[in-house]
């Protein structure tokens, strides 16, 4: 007799979306939300979930935060909520889309090598 079993991570993005100005990098962005987690399956069928967690990502510069598990079933329940910073947790620090020029403050693209404002020669380790 055989018996086909596996744990296996799972990620599934819940429908939201809030708007906001980040606060890590200053751009507008919106908030998704994903419940990830571990299921315990037998013969392909998943018997147990165990270590559900809500995280959300940030689009602006792909920040990962965990959310209070309270905000998260209701937004999993599809209640009207709204994430506020106090509701997260950094979990995860992304990329900013766009860096500071050293020499005049200005945000340029991220993999530019001047600067648009000066034309000043931005260095990569400054990246």
């Amino acid at each position: 007799m055989f018996l086909f079993f596996d744990v296996l991570p799972f990620r599934k993005q819940l429908e939201y979306n809030q708007t906001i100005t980040c606060s890590r990098c200053g751009h507008f962005g919106r908030y998704e939300v994903y419940l990830v987690g571990n299921r315990f399956r037998l013969f392909f069928i998943p018997i147990i979930t165990f270590g559900k967690k809500y995280l959300v990502r940030t689009t602006c510069c792909d920040t990962w935060y965990l959310l209070d598990p309270d905000v998260g079933k209701a937004i999993e329940r599809k209640e009207s909520v709204s994430i506020r910073d106090s509701d997260l947790q950094m979990y995860q620090t992304g990329e900013p889309l766009e860096s500071r020029c050293p020499s005049c403050g200005a945000s340029y693209p991220q993999g530019a090598h001047f600067c648009p404002n000066c034309g000043a020669k931005v260095d990569e380790q400054e990246r």
